[in-house]
């Protein structure tokens, strides 16, 4: 009898025979509560529901017995997955919140354009109608370019600021990673990522998305140290970030950067792209099974179909 039960399991017939708010019915069984729950998947069954890619399933096709046991837990138990959430994170704030205020609050910075009929010195007979509109003329002219100088200030004054915070939270994600996976200094600078797990500089030099690195953190140096020596280095390595005007030792960094908004994006992509290569290299992960290989993924699949079913119009968390 119970070898009988057995052959049907797995089967079409005996999935039916589980509720579609059920995880079973999609082929995912999970056992225990909390840190001690585990997941298991009938790779068969879920792909006749969820149709998963080719190199998913020939990956999942490699497993001992019918039940395929995902490599990790959670998502974020991959280190790749960790650096490029956060780094997603920064750039979604930096496009959505930060670069558009910037904007709005720059764009609210106006010269004022002066009337001759407001002019005093004309009502009192001190100017006559000529100078008052002569004056007027000048006024209006100096306070416009008075308003496009600090606009030009504020605006390198800004993105500098953001631009440490940026470099800032990429560094604290970084040494986050490291020390979880057994670094245990209590400094942190560009010799220990390059050094970390034996490995050499030269090698990480190599990894696509370097450059993007290195320009971000050459920049970071001059905008902290403002010394000659940074200077020079983002000069011979990065000119095209500076602007075309003398720098002396001690003059401040920020209005010598070559701000744009088309910078930060582009050192945001290029360092995602090295830090996933990081990852690749230095913790022998695949950044695209990182996607997928975990109890997590397989989880939220089946709970995202079963809340469809639940909930098809979405009203569960609609606030009126």
């Amino acid at each position: 009898m119970e070898n009988k039960k057995n052959s049907q399991k797995y089967s079409r017939s005996w999935y039916g025979s589980f509720d579609l708010e059920d995880t079973r019915y999609y082929g995912v069984f999970i056992k225990g509560n909390g840190d001690k729950q585990v997941v298991s998947v009938d790779p068969k069954r879920f792909q006749h529901i969820f149709n998963l890619p080719s190199e998913i399933k020939k990956m999942m096709d490699k497993r001992k017995g019918p039940l395929f046991h995902p490599a990790k837990k959670s998502m974020l138990d991959y280190n790749v997955n960790v650096i490029r959430k956060d780094i997603d994170i920064i750039k979604k704030e930096w496009n959505k919140t930060y670069k558009p205020f910037i904007r709005r609050f720059l764009e609210e910075i106006k010269g004022k354009n002066f009337n001759y009929l407001e002019d005093d010195n004309l009502h009192s007979g001190i100017v006559s109608f000529d100078e008052a509109i002569n004056n007027a003329r000048i006024f209006s002219w100096m306070s416009h370019e008075f308003a496009e100088l600090e606009k030009k200030q504020l605006f390198q004054s800004l993105y500098s600021q953001y631009f440490h915070q940026l470099v800032s939270q990429i560094d604290a994600s970084i040494l986050r990673i490291l020390t979880i996976n057994g670094y245990e200094g209590d400094i942190f600078n560009r010799n220990v990522l390059y050094a970390f797990k034996g490995n050499k500089p030269e090698k990480i030099k190599l990894l696509d998305g370097f450059t993007a690195y290195d320009r971000m953190y050459s920049i970071w140096n001059f905008l902290k140290h403002n010394s000659l020596s940074t200077f020079n280095t983002l000069k011979n390595t990065f000119p095209e970030v500076l602007k075309e005007i003398e720098y002396k030792q001690g003059d401040l960094a920020c209005f010598i950067i070559n701000f744009t908004e088309d910078l930060i994006d582009s050192l945001l992509d290029g360092v995602r792209i090295f830090f996933i290569e990081y990852c690749c290299l230095v913790f022998d992960e695949d950044p695209q099974e990182a996607k997928w290989n975990s109890e997590e993924y397989f989880r939220s699949i089946v709970y995202n179909e079963i809340e469809e079913i639940q909930d098809p119009f979405g009203l569960r968390y609609s606030f009126y």
